[in-house]
């Protein structure tokens, strides 16, 4: 059998959020069930990266589906044969393929390359990742790796690479949807879950990052610490540093953007709060992970200077905020 005939059914359920009134029903309905496809891992021998995509001379095809979000049209693919035609070429004897075009976000690197690279080890052929050079630019990649004992290999824009013997993997996963066996494997992988029970309340504030802050940062922050949080930057913070803290904590808040992605290391149980846009029902990667994770999941809305999630930023509703902590807190107290 070829491992086209191993393709992946995949379907998911989840509930609705711990805090949601029937008026919001809508933003979640459509996510409660979700059906993908997961595509098969290849074994190949001797095979091409040209820039960013992998050839397989022996199979006569371009796995421009495992390489792209969306894969790659002819032309494209034409123009990355001429632009190669000229580059050096290098050979390794192995490695694992693992990345697309998303895969520099924080996010992506942990919900997608990290389970990549969980199914690329399983197949005992490499113990090393095949990057652009770009990924040493980036210390959570560099860290991370190092934490899972996993061996870089980076190749140059200005050259072609032959790979004697290659796993090549592809997402677990269709964005912005979870396999949920192979997320938990993140956390089972690089959790610290020492039995100890978790204690602390957390607010990652995006008061340093470029985009997407909070308009009223000063007196979230300031309600937020009389109620007994911490206020993080997790800009500040080592890999290492952030998985250990999520360990230990029973309530995360955060503004929808990647720290949120650091649910992945928290105790199953525990509660994490989005700040969410009014109206946004595109938007639910981080209920989808909360709910993959077995955590209970809250949020408010909040008004965004704009439509889109993505480019807004918001004015957190302070009263609903308090609400939402009241509920917390009396369900932990019961």
């Amino acid at each position: 059998m070829s491992p086209e005939e191993f393709v992946e059914e995949v379907r998911v359920e989840r509930k609705f959020p711990e805090n949601m009134p029937q008026e919001d029903k809508a933003l979640f309905q459509g996510s409660l069930k979700a059906q993908f496809t997961k595509l098969p891992e290849w074994v190949l021998e001797d095979v091409f990266i040209l820039q960013d995509t992998v050839f397989s001379p022996k199979e006569l095809k371009f796995f421009a589906e495992h390489t792209h979000v969306k894969g790659l049209g002819a032309m494209p693919l034409g123009k990355r044969i001429l632009n190669c035609a000229v580059k050096k070429w290098r050979t390794i004897d192995h490695g694992i393929w693992i990345k697309d075009e998303w895969s520099a976000n924080y996010f992506h690197w942990m919900t997608d390359c990290l389970p990549r690279i969980w199914t690329g080890l399983e197949k005992g052929v490499s113990d090393q990742v095949i990057l652009h050079q770009s990924y040493q630019m980036l210390p959570f990649v560099q860290q991370t790796l190092k934490l899972i004992g996993v061996k870089p290999v980076f190749y140059s824009s200005n050259e072609n690479l032959r790979v004697k013997k290659m796993v090549l993997t592809s997402r677990t996963a269709v964005f912005p949807h979870f396999n949920i066996p192979w997320t938990l494997k993140t956390r089972e992988k690089l959790a610290k879950l020492n039995g100890k029970e978790p204690s602390k309340k957390v607010y990652v504030s995006r008061n340093l990052a470029p985009k997407r802050k909070v308009l009223n940062e000063l007196e979230v922050e300031l309600l937020l610490r009389k109620r007994g949080f911490e206020i993080v930057y997790a800009e500040n913070l080592s890999v290492k540093k952030q998985i250990e803290l999520m360990a230990q904590t029973k309530l995360f808040v955060s503004l929808h953007g990647a720290a949120l992605s650091n649910m992945l290391f928290m105790h199953p149980g525990q509660s994490v709060v989005e700040f969410r846009n009014f109206g946004d029902d595109k938007n639910q990667c981080y209920f989808n992970l909360a709910n993959a994770l077995g955590l209970k999941y809250y949020y408010t809305l909040n008004e965004g200077t704009e439509k889109n999630t993505m480019l807004a930023d918001f004015t957190v509703d302070l009263k609903a905020l308090e609400s939402v902590l009241d509920s917390i807190e009396a369900k932990d107290s019961e």
